[in-house]
């Protein structure tokens, strides 16, 4: 079974993308800054995960950059799922290891699942 971390402090969104990746089979785990999910890919070694950029504290390109460091989670691919549509985070993020970037706004939640499916496959 795949082991996806979303990355993601608001509550509601984290829980219906949770939702939607359990009905396809996917073990989810949440988290709700950086820290908590470098600790948490730290444990359960993902196949993937799903990371905000606007997140308390730091922004998800600090989850980035702290992964790349980390040998043991440094390979697990990351898909960006953001609203934070800007020029620059988008460059920062593919620099340290971004696999894909999406735009919540613009994608409904089969279509982020699909895009899950693709990046796994």
């Amino acid at each position: 079974m795949n082991k996806i971390l979303i990355i993601e402090d608001e509550k509601i969104l984290a829980e219906m993308y949770k939702f939607k990746l359990e009905k396809e089979g996917f073990q989810v785990f949440n988290a709700i800054d950086v820290d908590a999910g470098v600790e948490i890919a730290k444990k359960e070694i993902p196949n993937l995960v799903i990371l905000d950029m606007l997140l308390p504290k730091e922004s998800g390109v600090n989850y980035l950059i702290k992964a790349k460091a980390i040998k043991s989670i440094s390979s697990i691919p990351v898909l960006v799922l953001s609203n934070f549509d800007d020029v620059e985070t988008k460059k920062k993020a593919f620099e340290n290891g971004a696999k894909d970037y999406m735009i919540k706004s613009n994608h409904d939640p089969h279509e982020i699942v699909d895009r899950v499916k693709q990046l796994l496959s």
